[in-house]
């Protein structure tokens, strides 16, 4: 389970590692599905090799995706336990959640699958992916909107295998969807705040893409579960590069971090691992947009 050499290690064996969202307050937060929490971690375990958490929130269930909202609202993407993983007691069904001021609420959505990552737009709406069952060929699988303002759902995307990790282009004018099923990563156009004109921006087999999240320059960098690696796509879904996380470590999901989102932090299953990496080009995060 080494690490290669460029990464460092912040955290371990803390379960099925997912999610990881860096907020405004300069907090690292990941979740633990398998543990039914969302940890604190220290981003400057880097340099002085600390890997214990600094701080839990107590979801239930299996927390997956998390993203910041307005006034510094995190969003949960909430699995529910129908898999039976969970260590938590406390109960849940699949859904959103909420964590302000460190309290946990439940946003239960009606017909809600298994809800998996998420991402805040321009306007406080919370875009989420909602897969089917891998065995049921993800029939139902969707992409959904909860609107905070008026607890509204409504389902925008039907026409993916299984809508994994998501976000929007830096311009906010693009979402992008990773479709594990189909190791793909399709664009949408965003017209009226809807989802629109999808195409195949990059296919790459063997990849069964997760989390994904772009840099300032309009590079996509896509957690590749099966390859074991980060894959860098540029502007024309072109392979930039391949970032290996060690054999079998099985990434899931990464976010820019740090005070100048230049640390690239990817969450990885084997080991319940969260690794770092310095990059060169920082990443985007959502409260760089005007609410």
């Amino acid at each position: 389970m080494e690490l290669p050499d460029d990464f460092s290690l912040i955290a371990k064996t803390i379960g099925f590692t997912e999610g990881p969202v860096w907020t405004s307050d300069n907090r690292l937060l990941v979740t633990s599905l398998s543990r039914g929490l969302v940890y604190s971690l220290d981003i400057s375990a880097q340099e002085n090799g600390a890997v214990d958490p600094i701080g839990a929130y107590e979801t239930g269930g299996a927390p997956n995706g998390l993203a910041e909202g307005p006034g510094g609202t995190i969003y949960v993407a909430q699995n529910g336990d129908a898999a039976g993983r969970s260590r938590s007691t406390r109960p849940v069904t699949p859904g959103l959640q909420t964590i302000i001021g460190g309290e946990v609420s439940d946003l239960p959505v009606c017909g809600a699958n298994a809800p998996n990552d998420l991402a805040v737009d321009p306007n406080g709406r919370v875009w989420f992916t909602d897969p089917d069952a891998v065995q049921n060929g993800g029939a139902g699988s969707k992409v959904c909107i909860f609107d905070p303002a008026n607890g509204q759902v409504d389902t925008v995307i039907t026409d993916l295998s299984f809508p994994n990790g998501l976000a929007f282009s830096p311009d906010c004018a693009e979402l992008y969807v990773a479709d594990s099923l189909a190791d793909a990563i399709v664009r949408y156009r965003i017209d009226g705040g809807i989802p629109t004109e999808p195409s195949l921006f990059a296919q790459i087999p063997g990849m069964n893409p997760d989390g994904i999240a772009f840099d300032t320059n309009g590079n996509l960098y896509v957690a590749g579960f099966e390859s074991n690696d980060v894959i860098v796509l540029d502007g024309g879904g072109g392979v930039l590069r391949r970032i290996s996380t060690g054999g079998e470590s099985h990434p899931t999901n990464l976010c820019f971090a740090g005070p100048n989102l230049d640390i690239l932090v990817v969450t990885l299953l084997k080991g319940g691992r969260v690794a770092a990496l310095k990059e060169r080009i920082p990443g985007i995060h959502s409260r760089t947009w005007e609410y």
